[in-house]
């Protein structure tokens, strides 16, 4: 009797282990250490995703001014944002530094960038008594859940039509942007002219464009002659 005994108290400690409400130990529901990569989110909101920094870069050109003692700073930057679930901004610190050592702060924003897109603008700034031999570039970024975003592949824009003018100090630069996105937008249009394919001078309207859904909006760049060129390009830009 003490032998069946015992092989019944064998038998109960082989029992099936219980099921553990949650998944695994520690889970409490989702997978410890995760492996995402914002290339998708770990949410149906995307809450979750991983936060990924968009890459930055910039060319910079520093001309004389068309007044004395002045002179300005010709930007191109372009930028990507690689997030699938986050749209980003971005904030533009710019440091320059003069011969002498002297430094001057500037900063700008980009738009709002639609998820995995690429964006190409330009920003401009003049300085009095200030020559700048040097920029340096640092950029900090918000990341926002994306709502009807106008990405760049939803504007098309023909290589404007030059006009140069032999009269005044200016040529024009003048074209259309098509938004095919079903969602109105501000557009930025950038100007870059090019000498060899290097950047020699940058420029756009005063004013944004505002297109409609399916429209289609036209723009002219009165550029002052400041450096002499051989190519230049338009960009359009959705300004969200």
């Amino acid at each position: 009797m003490l032998t069946l005994a015992l092989f019944c108290c064998l038998l109960t400690g082989c029992g099936p282990t219980p099921d553990v409400p949650g998944g695994s130990e520690g889970s409490n529901g989702s997978s410890s250490g995760s492996t995402n990569s914002g290339t998708k989110p770990d949410d149906a909101n995307g809450t979750n995703s991983a936060r990924l920094q968009p890459s930055v870069s910039m060319t910079s050109l520093v001309q004389p001014g068309a007044q004395e003692s002045t002179y300005t700073a010709n930007y191109r930057f372009t930028i990507t944002n690689p997030n699938t679930a986050y749209s980003v901004k971005v904030r533009l610190g710019l440091t320059l530094t003069s011969a002498a050592g002297e430094k001057r702060t500037d900063f700008t924003f980009s738009p709002v960038i639609a998820p995995g897109d690429t964006v190409c603008f330009m920003y401009k700034k003049s300085y009095i008594g200030f020559h700048p031999t040097g920029c340096s570039l640092t950029s900090s970024t918000d990341y926002l859940t994306p709502e009807q975003v106008v990405r760049t592949s939803d504007l098309l824009i023909l290589k404007p039509t030059e006009t140069k003018n032999s009269k005044v100090d200016y040529n024009t630069f003048s074209g259309a942007v098509n938004n095919t996105s079903r969602y109105v937008t501000k557009v930025k249009d950038s100007l870059f002219l090019k000498k060899n394919g290097q950047l020699v001078s940058v420029d756009a309207p005063t004013l944004l464009l505002s297109i409609p859904a399916g429209g289609t909006a036209t723009y002219s760049i009165l550029h002052y002659k400041d450096a002499a060129y051989d190519d230049y390009e338009v960009t359009a830009t959705p300004w969200n």
